[in-house]
C-alpha cells in the first residue's frame, strides 16, 4: 500500500478557515448570551446543535490524516479512514437540517411548537429505552414525567389541531418529523433537493452497512483513493459550514459581527453557501434520482 499520494492543500486551507470562522462565531454567541437567564428555550438548544455541529466537523477533519494505530502486521499512518469521515458527514448534515427546521424562518409560533415536538420526542426515546441500574430507571421515569407534561402543550397548539389524525399521532409517538423526509427538510434550508437525494443515500449507505460502502472500501486498497473518498465529505462539510455561518449570523448579532469581519472567511461561505438556484444548471428535470431518504 503506498504511503505517497497527493493532498488538496486548497481544499483543506479552506476548511481550516471556515472551521475557525464557525468556532468563533459559536462563541462569540455564548460570549454574549453568558448569564442571562431569560435566553428562550429554543436559542439554547441551538447553541448546543451547533457545538455538536463544530465538533463532527473537527473529527471529520481530524479523520482525514492518515490512522496511527500499528499492530504486528499493520504499519502506522498506511491508510485513511474515510468511511468514518463518510458517516460523520452525514451526522453533521442531519444536524444543520434540525437547527434550520427547529428555527423556523423566525415564525415564533411555529418555531416554538417544532420546538416543544422536538423535545418531546426526545423525552419519548429516553422512555423507551431499557434501564437496567438504578440510576437509568430514574432518568427514564423522569423522561416519562417530562414528556407527560410537555404533551398537553404540543396538543394545545394551533398547529397541532391543524394536524390530520395521523400525523397528530405521529407527534403523540415522539416522532418530530411526522413524515417529513430528509430531502424536505433539505430543500426548505436552501439546499437543492437533486443534489440533496444524490449525496443523501450515499452518506446514510455508510451508516448502515450497504453494500457500495462495503464494495467501496474493499476496492480503496491504497491511501491516494482513501484520501479522494474522504476529501469528498470534506467537501460536502465545506458547504455546510457556508450555509452554517449565513443561517447563524441571521439568528445573532454577536455571530454577526463575526463574519462581518472575517474578510477571508466571508468570501469563502458566499463560495460555499451553494443554494438551489447556484445548482440548477448542473442538473436538468430529466434527472431521475431515487427520491429515499436513509
Amino acid at each position: 500500500m503506498g504511503l505517497f499520494y497527493e493532498r488538496s492543500t486548497e481544499l483543506e486551507g479552506e476548511f481550516d478557515v471556515l472551521i475557525t470562522l464557525v468556532a468563533d462565531m459559536i462563541t462569540a454567541q455564548a460570549r454574549a448570551e453568558c448569564g442571562n437567564v431569560n435566553a428562550p428555550a429554543w436559542s439554547v438548544d441551538l447553541h448546543n446543535l451547533s457545538m455538536k455541529l463544530f465538533k463532527h466537523l473537527c473529527s471529520a477533519r481530524t479523520l482525514l490524516e492518515p490512522c496511527g494505530f500499528r499492530t504486528a502486521t499493520l504499519s502506522p499512518y498506511g491508510y485513511i479512514d474515510h468511511s468514518s469521515v463518510t458517516v460523520v458527514t452525514r451526522s453533521a448534515i442531519e444536524n444543520y437540517l434540525v437547527m434550520h427546521w427547529l428555527y423556523a424562518n423566525g415564525d415564533e409560533a411555529i418555531r416554538t411548537f417544532r420546538h416543544n415536538v422536538w423535545v418531546y420526542g426526545g423525552w419519548k426515546k429516553r422512555s423507551k429505552l431499557f434501564a437496567s441500574t438504578k440510576e437509568a430507571k430514574i432518568w427514564k421515569q423522569t423522561a416519562i414525567e417530562d414528556a407527560a407534561a410537555l404533551l398537553p402543550l404540543v396538543e394545545a397548539s394551533p398547529i397541532y389541531q391543524a394536524y390530520h389524525s395521523d400525523r397528530k399521532k405521529q407527534v403523540r409517538q415522539g416522532n418530530w418529523q411526522t413524515g417529513a423526509p430528509w430531502n424536505q427538510l433539505a430543500e426548505e434550508a436552501g439546499l437543492h433537493r437533486t443534489y440533496f437525494a444524490s449525496i443523501y443515500p450515499y452518506l446514510s449507505g455508510y451508516v448502515h452497512s450497504d453494500y457500495i460502502s462495503s464494495m467501496q472500501i474493499g476496492q480503496a486498497v491504497d491511501i491516494s483513493t482513501q484520501y479522494d473518498l474522504a476529501i469528498s465529505s470534506i467537501q460536502i462539510g465545506l458547504m455546510v459550514m457556508g450555509h452554517f455561518a449565513l443561517f447563524y449570523a441571521n439568528l445573532f448579532p454577536a455571530a454577526q459581527a463575526v463574519l462581518d469581519g472575517a474578510d477571508a472567511g466571508r468570501e469563502l461561505v458566499e463560495k460555499w453557501s451553494l443554494n438551489a438556484e447556484d445548482m440548477d444548471f448542473l442538473y436538468s428535470s430529466e434527472d431521475g434520482v431515487d427520491q429515499g431518504h436513509g
